[in-house]
């Protein structure tokens, strides 16, 4: 597998800063003063704040909408300004950058990819070495994106092989006899309920129904199979367990969020 990368300019950005202040617009402007004519699409900027897992479920299954040659940059980063290290990571056409904290295990797993240690130092030659101790997204992170995307730097001049890095912070779905136990990841704008279930997950398993907060819920294709406010679970757009309530907002309803067990029943 070569670990050359030949970026064309696109970068997508995800983070956990929200909305709030400068923060977004400011790294945007440090890719643009390197490289004009960048092409910045936000995935998200409304990851739950301090946790990396989310962003990497995120990245794993949004990054094939985009063109190879595509920089991914993913801030998330609870440790900023300590010893943690930063990740280059070659797969699949893309290229991953992001603090070594668990958020591209995900993305690593799926792609099969290169990874590459960050070394700081070899940075320098790129002006990137005055590093403020809480904003390495502006400092680090968005520098090294904009010189990734130009084509003008290889992962192998800054970086070094590795096989080690943090593991991924949520376990994978585990079967369990006629049983899939997962949990929920995050929840979207309408309330629903993402899991971490694949539709892979499901393959050779004719689903009865899933068990989330006490309730059974009928496993149906799509959102108006059902009545306004009942509950279903489905498969989304993007390939994962979702739980919902039709025209409602099933978080509140189930009063459960990150971190709460779902049990998918097979035959």
């Amino acid at each position: 597998m070569s670990g050359q990368f030949l970026g064309t300019g696109v970068v997508t950005i995800t983070t956990d800063f929200g909305h709030r202040g400068p923060f977004v617009g400011t790294m945007k402007g440090v890719i643009l003063r390197r490289l004009r004519s960048a092409q910045l699409v936000d995935l998200t900027h409304e990851v739950h704040v301090h946790w990396p897992a989310e962003a990497g479920f995120w990245l794993e299954r949004a990054y094939r909408y985009f063109p190879d040659g595509t920089v991914h940059l993913a801030v998330v980063d609870p440790g900023v300004g300590t010893g943690r290290s930063v990740l280059l990571v070659i797969g699949d056409g893309h290229a991953f950058l992001a603090p070594d904290n668990g958020l591209l295990a995900g993305v690593i797993e799926r792609t099969q990819a290169l990874v590459y240690r960050v070394e700081l130092p070899k940075l320098r030659g790129l002006g990137i070495d005055r590093l403020s101790a809480t904003f390495h997204g502006r400092d680090l992170f968005a520098p090294l994106a904009a010189e990734l995307a130009a084509g003008r730097v290889y992962p192998a001049q800054i970086g070094t092989l590795t096989t080690d890095w943090v593991p991924a912070l949520i376990d994978p779905p585990a079967r369990r006899g006629q049983e899939i136990h997962g949990v929920v990841v995050t929840t979207d704008h309408f309330g629903n309920l993402i899991t971490n279930i694949d539709a892979t997950d499901l393959a050779g398993c004719r689903v009865l129904s899933v068990r989330a907060a006490g309730h059974r819920i009928p496993f149906h294709r799509t959102y108006g199979d059902v009545t306004p406010g009942s509950f279903l679970a489905l498969v989304n757009s993007f390939e994962v367990l979702e739980i919902a309530v039709a025209e409602q907002n099933a978080a509140t309803l189930l009063g459960l969020g990150r971190g709460g067990p779902v049990v998918v029943e097979c035959s």
